[in-house]
């Protein structure tokens, strides 16, 4: 079992990652982001994911993150730039659904 942080977790692309995430038997979510909606229930928000994901939202917390094997940002593009070198020092992989490593310069 992998466990899984979702950064950006209520935009189009993050709510269909969850929703695959969900039915992945080989993972573990084990936190959702989102700036905006950080205390609310995922369910509440989502009613299609109620009965497969019982996490609020929170803030992004690195420390938090950190705790994952592997993180996902489906984020604008710009945000994941900020935080992906400090999980890469703690040895978290990532995969950044948005624009920022598609190009080398």
């Amino acid at each position: 079992m992998i466990k899984v942080g979702v950064v950006g977790g209520t935009g189009y692309t993050g709510v269909e990652l969850l929703r695959l995430l969900a039915l992945h038997p080989g993972v573990q979510l084990g936190v959702i982001t989102s700036r905006s909606e950080a205390g609310s229930k995922v369910a509440d928000l989502f009613p299609n994911l109620r009965g497969y994901i019982n996490l609020e939202f929170s803030e992004p917390d690195l420390s938090v993150l950190a705790e994952c094997e592997l993180v996902f940002f489906a984020t604008p593009n710009g945000i994941a730039m900020d935080m992906a070198g400090d999980l890469l020092e703690r040895g978290v992989k990532l995969i950044d659904l948005a624009a920022d490593f598609r190009l080398k310069d």
